[in-house]
């Protein structure tokens, strides 16, 4: 089948002209084949360069000045899929709605399917400030968190450096104003911090998903917040 791009030439067209070329006889400058050649060669050549990948995966490295995405990222989040280009290592979970209860009782004996709660009954409930502990949060309380958009980091700081302690606080929600922080948990955009032992040291929480780090990978944890930081749970 002839393609035809600029009046007579075609792909057949040009693959002569490439065998003239190659050969060394160059048609002369009026030569209209020759012309197109020209102008397709270099942009053939940059199309199939191939592209580079912008990020990637540094787990179990540290190597300084590795790029960061934006924290934030597209305000809003994406479309409940994991993050790419990494393996993410990212665990989902199917919805088990967000029933709103009265009464926080009925969550103690609810049986969730993921541990922490990832979807759910829930109440309207807020967590008061970082570094409390698990034990003395409902079930309830963390769910109407995540349902909102905000991300909870769950961490053990008898297991991670005094400096990846300080870099989770820096991450997170200020939490000085009890009113500046409860407003950016209604808003949906608070990262908040609870202290808890888990199989990992470090553990993010979202809406349906839980990702599990046994260090502080600086990019999953800014590539999890951009993506499902305010990401707002609506039907699921």
């Amino acid at each position: 089948m002839r393609v035809s791009l600029v009046g007579s030439f075609s792909f057949r067209n040009f693959s002569a002209v490439a065998r003239r070329l190659v050969a060394g006889n160059i048609p002369k400058e009026r030569d209209v084949h020759y012309r197109i050649a020209l102008l397709l060669v270099p942009f053939l050549c940059l199309f199939f360069k191939g592209a580079v990948p912008a990020f990637a995966d540094n787990s179990g490295q540290t190597t300084p000045n590795t790029p960061f995405m934006p924290m934030m990222g597209a305000f809003g989040g994406g479309n409940n899929q994991p993050f790419s280009p990494i393996r993410s290592g990212i665990l989902r979970y199917p919805s088990q709605g967000h029933a709103l209860k009265g009464d926080s009782s009925f969550c103690a004996s609810f049986r969730y399917n993921s541990r922490p709660p990832s979807s759910g009954p829930m109440t309207d409930t807020y967590i008061a400030k970082n570094d409390l502990p698990e034990a003395g949060i409902s079930p309830c309380t963390l769910v109407n968190v995540i349902h909102r958009g905000n991300i909870v980091l769950f961490y053990d700081p008898a297991r991670l450096t005094p400096d990846g302690v300080r870099t989770l606080h820096q991450i997170a929600s200020v939490d000085a104003s009890p009113e500046g922080f409860l407003q950016q948990q209604k808003l949906g955009y608070g990262v908040l911090l609870v202290t808890a032992k888990y199989h990992d040291p470090l553990v993010l929480l979202a809406w349906r998903r839980i990702l599990p780090l046994s260090f502080i990978d600086r990019i999953k944890v800014n590539l999890f917040l951009s993506r499902y930081r305010g990401q707002i749970a609506r039907k699921s």
